[in-house]
Protein backbone atom coordinates (compact mmCIF):
# COMPACT_ATOMS: atom_id res chain seq x y z
CA UNK A 1 0.00 0.00 0.00
CA UNK A 2 1.02 3.50 -1.04
CA UNK A 3 0.52 6.55 0.86
CA UNK A 4 0.76 10.66 -0.39
CA UNK A 5 3.00 10.87 -3.17
CA UNK A 6 3.63 6.96 -3.00
CA UNK A 7 5.34 6.57 -0.20
CA UNK A 8 5.23 3.04 0.90
CA UNK A 9 3.07 3.15 4.46
CA UNK A 10 5.02 0.65 5.76
CA UNK A 11 8.08 3.14 4.82
CA UNK A 12 9.58 2.58 8.11
CA UNK A 13 9.19 -1.32 8.50
CA UNK A 14 11.40 -1.54 5.32
CA UNK A 15 14.23 0.65 6.85
CA UNK A 16 16.84 -0.74 9.07
CA UNK A 17 20.11 1.99 9.21
CA UNK A 18 19.02 5.52 9.06
CA UNK A 19 19.90 6.99 6.08
CA UNK A 20 21.47 10.83 5.52
CA UNK A 21 20.09 13.49 2.89
CA UNK A 22 21.90 16.61 1.85
CA UNK A 23 19.32 18.68 0.13
CA UNK A 24 20.78 22.00 -1.27
CA UNK A 25 17.92 24.08 -2.33
CA UNK A 26 17.05 27.92 -2.90
CA UNK A 27 15.87 29.02 0.50
CA UNK A 28 16.55 32.33 1.01
CA UNK A 29 17.75 34.34 3.89
CA UNK A 30 13.59 35.32 4.05
CA UNK A 31 12.47 31.90 4.56
CA UNK A 32 11.04 31.05 0.79
CA UNK A 33 12.93 29.19 -1.68
CA UNK A 34 13.05 30.60 -5.63
CA UNK A 35 12.40 27.87 -7.43
CA UNK A 36 9.13 25.65 -7.39
CA UNK A 37 11.42 21.99 -8.05
CA UNK A 38 12.44 22.87 -4.30
CA UNK A 39 9.81 22.86 -3.08
CA UNK A 40 8.80 19.96 -4.33
CA UNK A 41 11.90 18.34 -3.31
CA UNK A 42 11.45 19.19 0.46
CA UNK A 43 7.83 18.63 0.64
CA UNK A 44 8.64 15.18 -0.57
CA UNK A 45 11.42 14.70 2.29
CA UNK A 46 9.43 16.35 5.26
CA UNK A 47 6.50 13.42 3.58
CA UNK A 48 9.83 10.76 3.78
CA UNK A 49 10.63 11.96 7.37
CA UNK A 50 7.07 11.88 8.82
CA UNK A 51 6.93 8.49 7.75
CA UNK A 52 9.82 6.99 9.02
CA UNK A 53 13.02 8.36 11.35
CA UNK A 54 15.61 6.76 9.05
CA UNK A 55 15.48 8.93 6.55
CA UNK A 56 17.59 11.98 7.56
CA UNK A 57 17.74 15.48 5.88
CA UNK A 58 19.69 18.90 5.44
CA UNK A 59 18.27 21.27 3.66
CA UNK A 60 21.18 23.33 2.61
CA UNK A 61 21.00 26.82 0.43
CA UNK A 62 22.98 27.29 -2.72
CA UNK A 63 22.46 30.58 -1.91
CA UNK A 64 23.06 31.47 1.80
CA UNK A 65 26.15 28.84 2.36
CA UNK A 66 27.59 28.56 -0.86
CA UNK A 67 30.96 27.34 1.34
CA UNK A 68 28.71 24.25 1.31
CA UNK A 69 27.66 23.86 -1.80
CA UNK A 70 31.39 24.03 -3.06
CA UNK A 71 32.60 21.89 -0.86
CA UNK A 72 29.93 19.32 -1.94
CA UNK A 73 30.34 20.34 -5.49
CA UNK A 74 26.80 21.58 -5.80
CA UNK A 75 25.99 24.18 -8.55
CA UNK A 76 22.23 23.38 -9.39
CA UNK A 77 19.21 23.65 -7.24
CA UNK A 78 17.58 20.95 -6.46
CA UNK A 79 19.74 18.44 -5.47
CA UNK A 80 20.37 15.46 -3.27
CA UNK A 81 22.56 14.06 -1.91
CA UNK A 82 22.68 10.00 -0.82
CA UNK A 83 25.84 10.85 1.34
CA UNK A 84 28.15 8.02 1.51
CA UNK A 85 26.35 6.09 -1.09
CA UNK A 86 27.49 7.76 -4.41
CA UNK A 87 24.31 8.55 -5.65
CA UNK A 88 22.75 12.24 -6.22
CA UNK A 89 19.94 13.70 -8.05
CA UNK A 90 19.71 16.66 -9.97
CA UNK A 91 16.32 17.92 -9.94
CA UNK A 92 13.15 16.82 -8.03
CA UNK A 93 12.73 12.47 -8.11
CA UNK A 94 8.86 13.36 -8.73
CA UNK A 95 6.46 11.40 -10.52
CA UNK A 96 7.67 8.12 -11.85
CA UNK A 97 10.63 9.01 -9.99
CA UNK A 98 9.39 9.19 -7.18
CA UNK A 99 9.01 5.23 -6.15
CA UNK A 100 12.55 4.63 -7.46
CA UNK A 101 14.34 6.89 -5.43
CA UNK A 102 12.37 5.95 -1.94
CA UNK A 103 13.19 2.45 -2.92
CA UNK A 104 17.15 3.51 -3.82
CA UNK A 105 16.23 4.71 0.30
CA UNK A 106 15.39 1.26 1.32
CA UNK A 107 18.22 -0.42 -0.29
CA UNK A 108 20.98 2.07 1.14
CA UNK A 109 19.42 1.63 4.34
CA UNK A 110 19.19 -2.19 4.28
CA UNK A 111 22.63 -3.18 2.30
CA UNK A 112 20.58 -4.98 -0.18
CA UNK A 113 20.10 -3.45 -3.71
CA UNK A 114 18.37 -5.60 -6.83
CA UNK A 115 21.40 -7.14 -7.38
CA UNK A 116 22.33 -8.59 -4.16
CA UNK A 117 23.80 -11.79 -4.04
CA UNK A 118 23.51 -12.18 -8.03
CA UNK A 119 26.61 -10.15 -9.75
CA UNK A 120 29.62 -13.03 -7.96
CA UNK A 121 32.76 -11.34 -9.62
CA UNK A 122 31.09 -9.12 -12.08
CA UNK A 123 32.50 -6.39 -10.57
CA UNK A 124 35.95 -7.25 -10.16
CA UNK A 125 37.32 -5.25 -13.25
CA UNK A 126 35.33 -2.06 -12.81
CA UNK A 127 37.26 0.99 -13.17
CA UNK A 128 35.67 4.25 -11.56
CA UNK A 129 33.22 5.92 -13.31
CA UNK A 130 30.80 8.88 -13.16
CA UNK A 131 27.52 7.73 -15.09
CA UNK A 132 25.00 10.47 -15.55
CA UNK A 133 20.80 9.34 -15.99
CA UNK A 134 19.12 11.58 -18.02
CA UNK A 135 15.29 11.57 -16.92
CA UNK A 136 12.08 12.78 -17.03
CA UNK A 137 9.37 12.64 -14.29
CA UNK A 138 6.61 11.20 -17.15
CA UNK A 139 8.77 8.34 -18.10
CA UNK A 140 8.15 4.70 -16.42
CA UNK A 141 11.78 3.39 -18.63
CA UNK A 142 13.43 5.96 -16.61
CA UNK A 143 12.24 4.97 -12.89
CA UNK A 144 13.54 1.27 -14.35
CA UNK A 145 16.76 2.75 -15.40
CA UNK A 146 17.30 4.10 -12.06
CA UNK A 147 17.00 1.76 -9.86
CA UNK A 148 19.22 -0.41 -11.96
CA UNK A 149 21.95 2.02 -12.30
CA UNK A 150 21.56 2.82 -8.42
CA UNK A 151 21.67 -0.71 -7.33
CA UNK A 152 24.83 -1.10 -9.36
CA UNK A 153 26.60 2.20 -8.15
CA UNK A 154 26.13 0.80 -4.55
CA UNK A 155 27.55 -2.26 -5.43
CA UNK A 156 30.59 -1.20 -7.12
CA UNK A 157 32.08 -0.36 -3.44
CA UNK A 158 32.94 3.47 -4.52
CA UNK A 159 34.48 2.73 -7.91
CA UNK A 160 30.94 4.28 -9.78
CA UNK A 161 29.13 7.52 -8.62
CA UNK A 162 25.62 8.67 -10.65
CA UNK A 163 23.77 11.50 -11.28
CA UNK A 164 20.37 11.07 -11.75
CA UNK A 165 19.70 14.79 -13.54
CA UNK A 166 15.71 15.75 -14.34
CA UNK A 167 15.83 17.02 -17.84
CA UNK A 168 13.43 19.72 -17.61
CA UNK A 169 14.80 21.16 -14.94
CA UNK A 170 18.11 20.91 -16.15
CA UNK A 171 17.78 21.13 -20.47
CA UNK A 172 21.18 22.87 -20.99
CA UNK A 173 22.13 19.41 -20.01
CA UNK A 174 20.04 17.06 -21.98
CA UNK A 175 21.25 19.37 -24.84
CA UNK A 176 25.18 19.03 -24.20
CA UNK A 177 23.96 14.75 -24.74
CA UNK A 178 21.61 15.82 -27.64
CA UNK A 179 19.47 13.87 -25.50
CA UNK A 180 16.02 13.31 -27.73
CA UNK A 181 14.69 10.88 -25.73
CA UNK A 182 14.71 9.32 -22.27
CA UNK A 183 16.72 7.49 -20.59
CA UNK A 184 19.99 8.00 -21.59
CA UNK A 185 23.30 6.97 -19.78
CA UNK A 186 26.05 9.20 -20.20
CA UNK A 187 29.72 7.58 -19.13
CA UNK A 188 32.08 10.43 -17.73
CA UNK A 189 30.46 13.29 -19.12
CA UNK A 190 30.99 11.94 -22.77
CA UNK A 191 28.27 12.52 -25.46
CA UNK A 192 29.56 9.84 -27.66
CA UNK A 193 29.98 6.95 -25.01
CA UNK A 194 26.10 6.86 -23.61
CA UNK A 195 23.37 4.37 -23.71
CA UNK A 196 20.21 4.83 -24.95
CA UNK A 197 17.15 3.12 -23.27
CA UNK A 198 16.60 0.94 -20.19
CA UNK A 199 20.20 -0.75 -20.03
CA UNK A 200 20.83 -3.70 -19.25
CA UNK A 201 24.21 -4.92 -17.08
CA UNK A 202 25.89 -6.33 -19.51
CA UNK A 203 25.45 -3.20 -21.61
CA UNK A 204 26.69 -0.72 -18.62
CA UNK A 205 29.61 -3.41 -17.88
CA UNK A 206 30.99 -3.38 -20.93
CA UNK A 207 31.43 0.37 -20.64
CA UNK A 208 32.98 0.50 -17.06
CA UNK A 209 35.18 -2.86 -17.48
Amino acid sequence: MFGAQGIPRDLDGRMREPVKLKAFTTLTGAGYRQCPACENTVSLLEELARATDKVQFEEISILEDKESAERWRVTRAPTIIITGHGIRYTGAPIGMETAPFVYTLVMASTGRTIFSGMLGNKLDGVRKARLELIVTPTCPYCAQAALIENSLVMESGGRLAIDVVESYENPDVARKYNVTGVPVTVFDGNPANQIVGVPTLASILSRIA
